[in-house]
């Protein structure tokens, strides 16, 4: 052991004798040099190096300095040049740039946006070209695409010169198809169709072009369907227990999603594991902490009876019924929660529907904000509720129905804010949008042929809801100048005031007329959702044969009343609107009866009446569907032997009336094809509405229309009505509803067509 030690020490002692010798007998560095730098500055490089004139130079030394070179990162190849002078060594260190990338171009990306795809990727311009940098971004651009469902997608950087110095990094874009969903499995799934899922979840299956013939569904080339939504499918999960859970399965279990991407990442194949249990039928429902209203008012209207399957469907319903009913005598901020008590041997479930009435509030103040041009008064005359008056949820819901029927507002929240314990401040929040529209263009239309128009129309003048517009038309067919004024609310009242100056010439093909008048028209709100009125009218009309030879040609309807005539009366009607929006129904009526009196009385040389019937339903269904029925009946004759004035005349074909006819040629025509018109018009249009995109305001519809318009002296036959089919698009655009409609007659004559594509701007019907 003492030898060995010796040994050792004895090593040791040669050892850092010699590196002592090494450290001595190594020169010094004369000069530390740097060439072949462009970019960077040489004093940026040399404050780097830790290697300076007069230190001992050794390879270890060196071998560091080219080390924190590289580590820069600015430099692609670094070379080491010694020389020995004056007793030392001169360094010199020769570099190499790397590419300085100047701009980041993407090629062959069209679904991703190169804004988009510039956030993805950590590689930016201006900087020297980092090639891990490079490979590391090209694979987050994969990535994004995969996140878009496009998983062959292929990313290939490529560096192109733009001169000696400068590169531009390039990554060509191989998008690929964005992969579908092909199949979804649901293993174990027997109560609940594919279909009732598929109606709520948001990923579905793809549906192939053919299927709008085999299986009545839109293809996915016009829907979302065979989108894989991976942030959604979570959400799927409880949408699909939501359906089973209004089957009455209430310990159904779901499980996470598997997901399977085919060889050719094209086609997904998703398969759910679903334990059904076994349905509940509910018990008993009782109701909890209720003082306001005894149990029996709050089982009058209820929806749910004990032997039925559970439905959680139906307790939402309930709740919302019962938070109505204690809203309409104040209690706004009472709660309903549901407990239901399975019991899984009898498979039975009892609904305890606890009520947390609160205090029944009345409103302290009103406070209306970010109405910067319409005044307050236009805002609080449409509110159903005032200061000191009990809350009542029913007519903050109509409160919030008119005001955004006004089309003054983007958008219109009424809240609530306790302020005391039986006091609340109601805060109505409007964001005001344009009211005020002036356009000028031409176009084509159905009835108008070629035609230009000029439209300057103010809906808020002033700030105060009075309505303006001019209005000048120059078509083909038709050419129409109208001047409008409505003031809604005369002095606040329920009254309201209309004038209209209108001038017309229409060419009817049969004959032409020129119209020219004005009308006043007053009216009043009777109760809420009921206004009647009555118009003053008077105006000149002229009808001229367009064509030779008409009147020889038989018929006496037409030329009787050839020549200048004038017709002065009266106008009454009464109108009742329960619709939610008025541009775009969900529910609720509009009926309408009138009668217009020509009398000779008040000068005009023309004697008649005209009485008509207009009721339109529209009933809500599904998935944002909803159906309407809309039924119109008028009759007009002249009185004392007089003629009905062509003008007062109804012609049923057309967009407006009996779709899939042309104009007026659903009612009498000659034996040459000249319109008539009727007497009298009985149709019926039956309109399946659905949503197209809620973000466009954008709509279908298949429609059915079932009428007719009847000669002077012929009868109204149901065997005689007519009929016709088809798909319309309705448009809510920024200047006014746009309808395009093609409509078949199903029963075509043989001078008819069998088919009618028609548009038109304007109200609906």
């Amino acid at each position: 052991m003492p030898i060995l030690v010796l040994v050792l020490a004895a090593l040791f002692v040669i050892g850092e004798a010699g590196w002592v010798r090494a450290q001595v007998s190594a020169p010094l560095v004369n000069s530390v040099t740097i060439r072949g730098q462009k970019r960077i500055e040489l004093q940026a490089i040399q404050g780097r190096l830790t290697l300076k004139a007069n230190d001992r130079f050794t390879p270890d030394a060196l071998r560091e300095q080219v080390k924190i070179l590289y580590g820069t990162g600015y430099f692609e190849d670094v070379q080491v040049e010694t020389e020995t002078a004056d007793g030392g060594v001169a360094v010199g260190f020769i570099v190499r740039e790397k590419p300085f990338i100047t701009e980041i171009v993407f090629d062959g990306n069209e679904e991703l946006s190169d804004d988009k795809l510039k956030e993805k990727i950590t590689i930016k311009s201006q900087t020297f070209l980092d090639q891990q940098q490079a490979k590391e971004s090209a694979e987050k651009i994969r990535l994004a695409y995969q996140e878009d469902g496009f998983y062959n997608c292929q990313v290939i950087p490529v560096i192109q010169a733009v001169d000696e110095d400068r590169k531009r990094l390039t990554y060509f874009i191989k998008e690929g198809t964005k992969a579908k969903v092909r199949r979804i499995n649901f293993e174990g799934m027997r109560a609940v169709t594919k279909e009732e899922v598929f109606k709520v979840t948001a990923t579905r299956e793809w549906i192939p072009w053919y299927g709008l013939v085999t299986q009545l569904k839109l293809p996915s080339l016009l829907s979302d369907a065979g989108v894989l939504k991976r942030e959604e499918l979570g959400n799927d999960i409880e949408r699909i227990r939501e359906v089973y859970l209004n089957k009455g399965y209430l310990n159904v279990q779901i499980s996470q999603p598997t997901l399977e991407l085919s060889d050719d990442k094209k086609w997904f194949e998703i398969s759910y594991s679903v334990v059904e249990g076994e349905p509940f039928i509910v018990q008993e429902v009782g109701f909890r902490g209720n003082t306001v209203f005894e149990d029996h008012e709050l089982r009058e209207g209820l929806g749910i009876r004990p032997g039925e399957i559970f439905q959680r469907a139906k307790i939402r319903g309930e709740i919302t019924r019962i938070t109505d009913l204690y809203g309409a005598k104040g209690y706004v901020f009472a709660d309903v929660v549901p407990n239901v008590t399975p019991d899984n041997n009898a498979r039975t479930a009892t609904i305890t529907l606890n009520v947390k009435e609160g205090e029944m509030m009345r409103i302290r103040e009103i406070h209306v904000t970010g109405n910067d041009k319409t005044r307050d008064n236009v805002v609080r005359r449409e509110l159903r509720l005032d200061e000191q008056d009990v809350i009542d949820t029913l007519a903050l819901k109509r409160s919030f129905q008119r005001l955004n029927n006004l089309n003054f507002f983007e958008t219109v929240e009424i809240l609530p804010q306790q302020v005391d314990v039986d006091k609340v401040d109601l805060n109505v929040k409007v964001k005001e949008k344009p009211t005020g529209q002036f356009s000028i263009g031409g176009g084509f239309s159905t009835l108008d042929k070629l035609v230009a128009i000029a439209d300057i129309t103010e809906g808020n003048l002033g700030g105060n809801g009075w309505l303006g517009r001019i209005r000048g038309q120059l078509g083909q067919q038709r050419s129409l100048g109208l001047v409008t004024f409505r003031n809604p609310y005369v002095n606040d009242s329920y009254n309201a005031l209309q004038l209209d100056i209108y001038r017309s010439m229409t060419n009817y093909i049969s004959y032409f007329e020129s119209k020219s008048g004005a009308s006043a028209t007053w009216s009043r709100w009777l109760s809420e959702y009921v206004n009647g009125s009555i118009s003053l009218f008077g105006e000149q009309l002229k009808y001229s044969d367009p064509q030779e030879g008409l009147c020889p040609d038989l018929i006496p309807l037409i030329c009787r009343q050839l020549g200048t005539q004038s017709s002065t009366g009266f106008r009454t009607s009464l109108f009742r609107d329960t619709r939610d929006y008025y541009l775009d129904p969900r529910t609720g009526w509009r009926l309408s009866v009138g009668a217009d009196y020509g009398t000779p009385a008040l000068g005009g040389s023309n004697h008649f009446y005209k009485v008509y019937f207009d009721v339109i339903k529209y009933t809500p269904l599904v998935y944002d569907t909803r159906f309407s029925v809309h039924v119109r009946y008028g009759q007009t004759e002249g009185i004392g032997g007089r003629p009905i004035p062509l003008t007062e005349r109804f012609f049923v074909g057309g967009i407006n009336t009996m779709r899939g006819f042309v104009f007026g040629r659903a009612g009498p025509v000659t034996p040459s094809g000249s319109l008539l018109g009727s007497a009298k018009e009985l149709i019926f249009n039956n309109d399946f509405i659905f949503t197209i995109s809620s973000e466009a305001k954008l709509n279908g519809v298949f429609f059915f229309d079932y009428g007719n318009g009847f000669d002077d002296n012929e009868p109204v036959q149901f065997n005689k009505l007519r009929s016709a089919a088809g798909f319309e698009a309705r448009w809510i655009s920024p200047f006014g509803p746009l309808r395009a409609a093609y409509g078949i007659n199903l029963d075509p004559r043989p001078t008819e067509r069998m088919g009618v594509f028609e548009f038109t701007i304007g109200s609906l019907f």
